[in-house]
């Protein structure tokens, strides 16, 4: 009997009720991501007397408490329903709300980020993977990638009217954005429970989970690529994080109108995901050329926020957002082709791992630079750890592309080699007869 049900767990299922998931998920991500608060979320916290120093505490527990319930969380998912993980998520952030929208302390105001985090983590990699389950049910697995794209783009759209609605309602009351958007997660979470659970559904094996880390930590180390890559990425998303989350303080230095926050953050996220969305036109270029172009990008924008006038400062803002949306993707696509498939889940939690290692003390240092000095010298010092890192990167750079080219040229000169090999071998034989 267990080997007919294995049969029909790994038969393609072509039904209407879990086929009728991708339009639903469509609708999930949709409701997931209209969270009106993140919007005026700093700015709340400051007008209920948060320090930035503390807001950056804040964010150090969300940091913390997402990543130490990522991997448990991920192994509930597939031991237990994705479905239900969903609806925990949804629910998790319709009390991180309703806490925020009632808190006027800091204990509360933490309290509340660490349920934040419980939605994120409830929700991560969960949802891909029920929508790759759910085609696969049907056998349209092939068009993951494709769907996959239509979610982002459409959350794109969600976060930037929810940017808009929110900002708007913040002008009118500060807390309007977090009681509405209790209500939306609320909707997300009824939506999640009409999901079909996908049949085809793969429970962990019992392995050697912290061998297994060992070895993919060992091969991160002696790997100088993967290395790079990997530091690359940590740091330049460091830099991005404190543009995006912090951009609120920014706004306020300069006068800009509460009410237009939302569009404000609309327009960069849209230029992010127009960039990711043309990443892929430049695959093929040189990727190392590009890497260098988005860290100097990043520098200049830096300086420009930091001591520029507030018009050249918002223009930096959208360049970067820009050119960070290319990069980012082709980076991410880069450090994958380098990593067996084994080993790629595991490589991404040691990058959020050592990320959050950097991320702690860095935060911690922005948040008290930014409150005793303002937001444009928090701003410098992000470009000041940039720049530290620079020479390592320049460096490295320099390294790998020599080591490609002789690597290229050995290629090329055994190819040689065997090409006048096979010659000389023909010759002969021609000869012997």
């Amino acid at each position: 009997m267990s080997f007919i049900r294995e049969k029909i767990r790994k038969k393609p299922i072509f039904s209407h009720a879990i086929s009728a998931n991708i339009p639903k998920f469509y609708l999930f991500s949709f409701a997931w991501m209209f969270v009106l608060m993140f919007t005026v979320n700093v700015v709340f916290l400051r007008e209920n007397g948060i320090p930035v120093s503390q807001i950056t505490i804040l964010d150090v527990f969300w940091a913390v408490a997402a990543f130490a319930l990522e991997v448990p969380t991920g192994a509930l998912a597939d031991r237990w329903s994705r479905k239900y993980m969903l609806v925990l998520s949804s629910l998790f952030a319709s009390l991180g709300l309703l806490t925020y929208s009632l808190s006027r302390t800091f204990l509360l105001f933490a309290l509340a980020t660490i349920f934040m985090a419980m939605r994120n983590s409830f929700s991560s990699g969960t949802a891909n993977a029920l929508l790759f389950d759910t085609l696969k049910n049907i056998g349209k697995e092939d068009d993951f990638e494709k769907i996959l794209g239509r979610v982002k783009l459409l959350g794109i759209i969600s976060v930037s009217l929810a940017g808009i609605f929110g900002a708007y309602l913040a002008s009118l009351n500060i807390r309007l954005p977090f009681v509405i958007s209790i209500f939306t997660s609320l909707v997300a979470a009824l939506i999640a429970l009409t999901f079909e659970e996908p049949r085809i559904h793969t429970s962990t094996e019992e392995v050697k989970i912290f061998e297994h880390i060992k070895q993919a930590g060992k091969y991160f180390l002696t790997h100088p690529v993967i290395k790079f890559l990997f530091l690359y990425l940590i740091f330049m998303d460091i830099a991005i994080s404190y543009l995006d989350e912090y951009d609120q303080l920014y706004l306020t230095e300069i006068s800009f109108p509460l009410s237009f926050f939302g569009v404000w953050i609309g327009a960069r996220r849209c230029l992010s995901g127009f960039g990711g969305l043309f990443a892929e036109k430049l695959k093929n270029k040189s990727s190392a050329h590009l890497k260098s172009i988005a860290l100097l990008a990043m520098l200049v924008s830096l300086v420009v926020v930091s001591a520029g006038n507030k018009y050249a400062g918002l223009v930096a803002f959208l360049l970067i957002f820009l050119i960070w949306g290319v990069s980012e993707v082709l980076i991410s696509g880069e450090l994958h082709s380098q990593v067996e498939s084994y080993r790629r889940a595991t490589i991404e939690s040691l990058i959020v791992f050592f990320g959050v290692i950097i991320d702690i003390p860095a935060r911690l240092g922005f948040g008290y630079i930014s409150e005793a000095f303002g937001i444009r010298t928090g701003y410098l010092y992000v470009m000041t750890l940039l720049l530290l890192y620079s020479p390592y990167f320049f460096t490295k750079k320099s390294v790998l592309l020599i080591l490609k080219s002789r690597a290229k040229n050995s290629g090329g000169a055994s190819e040689a080699r065997r090409a006048n090999k096979k010659k000389f071998d023909i010759f002969r034989k021609g000869s012997a007869r």
